[in-house]
């Protein structure tokens, strides 16, 4: 009977991890100018009007790995949303790096942006989709490209999440982006703004809340580079320039700390997360229960800190209280 038992637990176990790891490939979403893959994870829904988190890789990554570094499928499993990844070729970088530098893949309804806004559109119409609960994240090239989705589409988000990013359109060609990654570059607030504005200038509604993760001892994405990105998001969204609230040693953890920023209404519009001996990875916490998750390696490291799970947390998109 035991025997019997066990084989069900592992039986339940590896099934579990099956579905962790399965993901679809859609092949025909939309025009594609930018020439990308996609692919979701969306085969433990139990609800119907889901959350939808977008998630971009970093550079030599795909989207099985970034999935399995950040454990966002686990969570979509636990809390009844679907997980879009979409991928990047070969053909447009041979590093596999999204093509943040490149002035047409920068513009509204151009190139790469334009493939994952229509992947988005796509999501829409063949899942049941909550339009208000829709989110992004991205790694390093994939924060930058997330950056820029959520200024050319801002009532497309309620929120991102960018880890080791930096400023929409700091740079506009490679030279420039090393140039920005190194820190050698340093616009003003109000040309930060412009680039922002001049992508939707008629537009009123709301920016999409701003979840900034920066390792202070990044040696490829200078630490400097959050704080053009929170010049740029606070002066977008008109908010307090100076924090409102500051918490170091986040949840006990003396290497963590969270800085919040609002708007005159008092609304939540920045948090950012800076991080003490972390170099360019995510803090990632392996293991079985509901908050731990992810992968180390070359990107992760363990800090005792699940940022995807704390992400999740800060969307509101777990079912626990």
């Amino acid at each position: 009977m035991k025997a019997i038992c066990l084989l069900l637990f592992f039986t339940a176990v590896s099934r579990l991890l099956y579905c962790q790891e399965k993901m679809d490939e859609i092949e025909n979403f939309g025009e594609n100018s930018g020439n990308l893959r996609m692919f979701i994870h969306a085969d433990t829904l139990t609800e119907k009007n889901v959350p939808l988190i977008v998630v971009l890789h970093g550079c030599t990554q795909n989207a099985k790995d970034v999935a399995q570094l950040t454990g966002w499928n686990k969570l979509a499993d636990l809390n009844d949303f679907i997980v879009l990844y979409p991928q990047q070729k070969f053909t447009n970088n041979p590093q596999l790096c999204f093509n943040w530098f490149e002035e047409n893949d920068q513009e509204k309804n151009k190139g790469e942006n334009e493939s994952i806004y229509e992947m988005i559109s796509f999501m829409k119409t063949k899942y049941s989709i909550d339009t208000t609960r829709i989110y992004i994240t991205g790694l390093s090239a994939g924060a930058a490209m997330s950056v820029i989705m959520s200024a050319t589409y801002p009532e497309t988000f309620k929120a991102s999440a960018i880890f080791a990013g930096g400023a929409y359109k700091i740079a506009s060609n490679p030279s420039d982006a090393l140039r920005a990654m190194s820190g050698k570059i340093n616009p003003n607030q109000k040309q930060l703004i412009t680039w922002v504005k001049e992508q939707n200038p008629y537009y009123q509604g709301n920016y999409p809340e701003l979840i900034i993760y920066q390792g202070k001892n990044d040696p490829v994405i200078a630490s400097q580079n959050a704080q053009l990105l929170i010049d740029q998001w606070t002066g977008i969204t008109k908010s307090d320039t100076i924090p409102d609230k500051i918490d170091t040693s986040y949840l006990g953890i003396t290497d963590i700390t969270r800085t919040e920023y609002t708007d005159s209404s008092e609304k939540t519009t920045l948090i950012f997360y800076e991080i003490n001996n972390l170099g360019h990875r995510l803090l990632i916490k392996p293991g079985s229960k509901n908050d731990e998750g992810g992968q180390t390696g070359l990107f992760g490291v363990d800090k005792g800190f699940h940022s995807t799970y704390q992400t999740a947390k800060e969307f509101g998109i777990l079912k626990e209280k």
